[in-house]
């Protein structure tokens, strides 16, 4: 059975307690100083990241050089970098917290494979973590493993049961295999769950459209674009929308 998180990964606090006291170049240093730059100024956050780790930095400065380098877009460089940090602890909550990072960096570069791999990796060290739970079922559905996502969003939503992004997700996946009865008992309580995501509409309007209700998926749509407008849901609920007229 999973359990819950704690709101902050468990790597965040093994870091910045790690980098306390070091400096950089006789300025003084901090994870969180570290991890700003690479979020502002990413190539700027790199070479900070480099010469404290030269200054003794240690592993908070080889985290936040992955940080740097995920900003960059150099996604899997960041992932073999954490994967790296993940071997070396013996903490295996942080562990499975940086093999979840991994997973997500992958996602991000397009990798749904390795991806599951690394959320494989992060359950395995703590089978209670959500957000690897997360990730691995949304590895899972892009590579059309629907029954592998519904099973972690199963287990996902047994801890955190209104969780919107969550819910519309397995209602994706609900509706990709064919049962779009269950993926619109997710819909809708995606959008109960949280009136404000652009994404619970998207999802029930594609259901509504599945389900034979053209003007209802037509007026869902709406709604996302209205909630996410120039956002990704947004011209897709748009683009989805045009092709009902």
């Amino acid at each position: 059975m999973p359990r819950p998180r704690q709101a902050a990964p468990a790597f965040l606090t093994l870091f910045a307690a790690a980098c306390a006291g070091q400096v950089v170049a006789q300025t003084a240093m901090s994870y969180d100083d570290c991890i700003l730059t690479a979020q502002r100024t990413p190539a700027s956050g790199l070479s900070v990241a480099d010469t404290w780790y030269a200054a003794g930095g240690g592993d908070a400065a080889r985290h936040c050089r992955a940080m740097a380098l995920a900003a960059l877009g150099s996604f899997a460089e960041a992932a073999r970098g954490v994967e790296a940090l993940a071997l070396g602890t013996g903490d295996l909550t942080a562990q499975s917290d940086l093999y979840s990072q991994a997973g997500d960096f992958q996602m991000a570069a397009g990798d749904p494979v390795a991806a599951r791999g690394y959320f494989d990796r992060a359950l395995a060290a703590e089978p209670g973590n959500i957000q690897a739970l997360d990730g691995r079922a949304r590895a899972a559905a892009a590579q059309r493993d629907f029954a592998g996502a519904i099973a972690d969003l199963d287990n996902l939503l047994w801890v955190v049961p209104v969780d919107a992004e969550a819910l519309s997700l397995r209602a994706a996946a609900r509706r990709q295999s064919g049962d779009s009865a269950g993926a619109m008992v997710d819909a809708e309580a995606a959008v109960m769950a949280d009136p404000a995501s652009a994404v619970a509409y998207f999802e029930r309007g594609a259901v509504r459209a599945v389900q034979g209700d053209r003007a209802g998926a037509r007026a869902d749509w709406m709604q996302a674009e209205r909630l996410d407008p120039g956002g990704e849901t947004g011209q897709l609920a748009a683009s989805n929308r045009a092709r009902l007229q």
